[in-house]
């Protein structure tokens, strides 16, 4: 059993769980392309010791890809039928929970290549704070599993009474 799964309340039970997309490091890999590309060229063209910088870089890449690999892995977005649980880290662990009876509105937000790649943004609102989550993979379904619980959870409450 996992982290999450040791510090469920009674009676709660995860019903969805949500990823970091693979899009988060588009940037970061585009940069690495873009240095790698410039140093190639320099090695083309005979720049002394250029290689060394090439072996450099590459090193550079490899450690870079397993750190990301490791905090995409390591970073996880849980909705059970009472919380939204984020767990983030790889030797640190830090997690957020929010009751879903304190959720007010749930938006989201996905740009053309958000929803080209299907990752977006989610928004939720507890009062006047506004909780943000980026780059989450399958926003819609998110949010669609955040709807289906909170409206489980009201109408639940709205029983007892």
């Amino acid at each position: 059993m996992g982290f999450i799964e040791n510090n469920l309340t009674s009676n709660e039970k995860i019903v969805y769980k949500g990823y970091l997309h693979w899009f988060t490091f588009v940037k970061g890999i585009a940069l690495i392309v873009i240095i790698w590309a410039a140093l190639m060229a320099l090695c083309y063209y005979n720049v002394p010791e250029t290689w060394i910088y090439a072996v450099v870089t590459l090193l550079a890449i490899v450690a870079a890809f397993i750190y990301v690999s490791l905090v995409r892995t390591n970073t996880e977005y849980f909705i059970t039928n009472k919380r939204l649980i984020v767990k983030k880290g790889i030797i640190q662990r830090n997690t957020t929970e929010l009751r879903l009876a304190k959720c007010e509105g749930v938006m989201v937000e996905q740009s053309m290549l958000g929803r080209l790649f299907n990752y977006g943004t989610i928004k939720i609102t507890t009062g006047e704070v506004i909780n943000t989550y980026r780059f989450i993979a399958n926003p819609i379904r998110f949010r669609t599993m955040i709807n289906e619980n909170l409206d489980r959870l009201t109408t639940d409450t709205d029983d007892m009474k």
